[in-house]
């Protein structure tokens, strides 16, 4: 392994003082795909209102099934 070559005291040479500039936004610009907050809200609301109503009709579904299941012909019963 070769010792490291360093310039003599008073030649020039290449200096170094600064890091690499990195910019960055100020806003990251919205990724495509993603919807914003807001959209993100109402996609949470509609999709509880959804699964609500399924259960509803789900509820009033097997209610019929029983009503229908109790009732009897009047031709049996007498």
């Amino acid at each position: 392994m070769e010792p490291e070559k360093l310039l003599p005291k008073g030649e020039p040479g290449i200096e170094v003082n600064a890091l690499p500039i990195t910019r960055t936004p100020a806003t990251p610009a919205p990724l495509p795909g993603v919807p914003s907050p807001a959209a993100q809200q109402w996609g949470v609301v509609i999709s509880i209102v959804i699964i609500m109503l399924m259960i509803i009709i789900g509820a009033f579904y097997a209610w019929g099934e029983r009503i229908a299941e109790n009732q009897f012909p009047a031709a049996i019963t007498e």
